[in-house]
């Protein structure tokens, strides 16, 4: 296997269905926003680490779904710099945020290491990318 690291857009089909896991729902849920949103995959060598799919909600604001596979722990510092550097460049023209599950200790660590602060809105899962990070 290479150490290449490389990300395909739009993402496949079949790293949807890879980083959806076991359960077939999830899969499901995967492969259904791939269709349905602008998706990239990452790979490290020929291996599938991430997901990530944007979806438009009006002319400005792109909500963000992450798919992680568990085979990526090892590589969070890489996959989070790589999000560091890409996702302030769609950040001058939209607004993207993501929703994080209060429970999710895990995911909202990850987002505010990748620039994400939380909205200051009623709703508690709304996290917003900070622009000038």
């Amino acid at each position: 296997m290479s150490d290449a690291w490389r990300i395909v857009s739009p993402a496949p089909r079949s790293a949807a269905l890879e980083v959806g896991g076991r359960f077939s729902r999830v899969r499901a849920g995967v492969l259904a926003q791939v269709r349905q949103a602008d998706s990239v995959a990452i790979y490290h060598g020929d291996q599938v680490l991430a997901v990530a799919m944007f979806a438009r909600h009006g002319w400005r604001r792109v909500e963000m779904a992450l798919a992680i596979s568990r085979d990526a722990a090892p590589h969070m510092r890489r996959l989070i710099r790589i999000a560091q550097l890409t996702l302030p460049a769609m950040a001058e023209t939209r607004l993207i945020v993501v929703q994080v599950r209060p429970s999710n200790v895990v995911g909202q660590r990850m987002a505010m290491l990748t620039g994400f602060r939380r909205a200051r809105v009623k709703h508690a899962g709304l996290w917003v990318l900070e622009r000038d990070r």
